[in-house]
């Protein structure tokens, strides 16, 4: 059983090579992160039905309640836990760029109490939100660097629409936005500033 992030193209070519050897093979996406793997976590499985019956036991008790699934044959299970984390980045870009005009904004809105506000009831109640409140309370924002880790699935997901010409204009624009993390310089932003400079003579802004 695969449970870690991998390429759904590459479970399929694995499972073939291991029933060349007679071995059964499951690709299983999970998440949950760390709470998950503590409270119980959600996994998706693809493979062949049999193999997915001898490990269905194990799964029932690892996971969350209503929190595993057969999802289809080989390379589902990784292909829709692709497809998960595509949407969990748009939503954490959408989440980011809410503090980002909190913070920017002329009131002094206590972030952490809000978040915890907006935990209780509202429409965008969600354990992103609350680990946005822990995340707030335990740091500060401007003590941070904006760097931000790419695992590459979404790039795998953004290749996939891509060739299959599915429009996914937010969680294409979550992954491009790493890439802005990676410049502290802003070099792109600098470039155009010169050029908006040469043609109409707006300011340009030196350190």
């Amino acid at each position: 059983v695969d449970g870690g992030n991998s390429f759904w193209k590459k479970s399929v070519e694995r499972y073939t090579d291991f029933k060349e050897q007679g071995i059964q093979f499951l690709d299983c996406g999970t998440s949950g992160g760390i709470e998950g793997a503590r409270k119980g976590a959600c996994f998706m499985v693809g493979g062949d039905k049999a193999a997915f019956l001898i490990v269905k036991p194990i799964l029932h008790d690892l996971s969350a309640k209503d929190g595993f699934m057969y999802v289809g044959p080989t390379g589902a299970g990784h292909f829709t836990k692709l497809i998960h984390n595509a949407i969990e980045f748009g939503m954490l870009q959408a989440i980011g760029e809410g503090v980002a005009m909190l913070e920017a904004s002329d009131y002094d809105i206590n972030l952490p109490e809000l978040m915890r506000n907006w935990s209780n009831g509202s429409v965008i109640r969600s354990w992103l939100i609350e680990l946005m409140e822990s995340g707030l309370r335990a740091n500060k924002l401007k003590t941070l660097s904006p760097y931000v880790e790419d695992t590459r699935e979404v790039r795998w997901a953004v290749e996939f629409a891509l060739e299959k010409e599915v429009w996914i204009p937010v969680i294409a624009q979550s992954e491009l936005a790493l890439y802005r993390s990676r410049d502290p310089e802003n070099i792109s932003s600098k470039a155009v500033a010169l050029m908006r400079n040469g043609f109409g003579g707006h300011p340009l802004h030196k350190k």
